[in-house]
């Protein structure tokens, strides 16, 4: 079994399903951190690619783009495949409902050909991105429809905190209620996305920026969603920051408000609590 460390979640659209893709310049901090061999501007090398336990080659490339005259632009860096590869097939065989919608638009008569095909909320679906211990190996887990709308039905009768503190078991053993695939998948991954995040403020609350249990040789921060996955169904790494465990109670107790703008905390009583570090968030200090 490969050990693996979140990167990036990477909404499927037309590119993904034909070429590949880029990933965005706030994601490379992860990449910086947990990837070993990290290419510098204009490299390339092949890579394998894990999906439902097949491994299947692509590119990893940083672009090479003209630094003097782009001076300043942060690096471009893709993954990328053939139209015809086996794993661009492989992808367009998970994703069926954004092929299809894809596919429905390409034929489209009325639509401006060079139009970006978007594709509607109700219908995304994702790719979550991840390192492995192998440097040449990377993750693919596929989030399809199919998963989102199962795991929509399903956490409409779990808490916040419960779906925040749940590991992931198959089932509950106190109610003696069975977890469906789906959502042992979403949750899974959820738990991935956070621990990355942890070790990228190595787990240090962003908040307070205290190293909780330091002085005993533990680490114990916490991961939280800014607005309820079991409501918004949102674990983005913008909808995720790390908190220690007491200040992580308190929120889910007094319920502030997260500003974006300024990043913080707005209490009802009127205490504002400004985070300290940020790596991540909108508006990266």
């Amino acid at each position: 079994m490969i050990d693996s460390s979140f990167l990036y979640k990477k909404l499927v659209d037309k590119s993904t399903l034909y070429q590949g893709f880029s990933i965005p310049v706030k994601y490379q901090p992860l990449f910086l951190q947990l990837c070993e061999g990290m290419l510098v501007h204009g490299e390339s090398m092949m890579v394998k690619i894990l999906i439902d336990g097949e491994l299947f080659d692509a590119e990893w490339k940083n672009q090479a783009f003209d630094q003097n005259k782009y001076a300043g632009h942060a690096d471009v860096m893709q993954f990328r495949y053939s139209e015809k590869s086996p794993i661009a097939n492989k992808l367009r065989q998970i994703f069926q409902t954004t092929y299809n919608f894809v596919q429905g638009a390409i034929n489209d008569p009325d639509r401006p050909k060079k139009q970006t095909i978007r594709i509607p909320e109700e219908l995304q679906e994702y790719i979550v991105i991840s390192a492995t211990s192998q440097p040449d190996v990377f993750a693919f887990d596929c989030v399809t429809n199919a998963d989102q709308v199962e795991v929509q039905k399903e956490i409409e009768t779990i808490s916040e905190e419960t779906f925040e503190e749940w590991s992931g078991p198959k089932q509950d053993k106190t109610s003696g209620y069975t977890y469906s695939s789906s959502l042992r998948k979403v949750r899974k991954l959820d738990h991935s996305i956070g621990e990355s995040l942890k070790r990228l403020y190595e787990y240090r609350c962003q908040v307070t920026g205290e190293k909780v249990g330091d002085q005993y040789a533990v680490e114990v921060v916490e991961a939280h969603h800014i607005n309820p996955f079991t409501i918004s169904m949102n674990n983005d790494t913008d909808n995720i920051i790390i908190l220690s465990p007491s200040f992580h109670r308190i929120v889910h107790k007094a319920k502030p408000v997260f500003n974006y703008d300024n990043l913080s905390f707005v209490f009802q009583n009127g205490v504002i609590e400004k985070v300290k570090l940020n790596k991540h968030l909108g508006g990266v200090q």
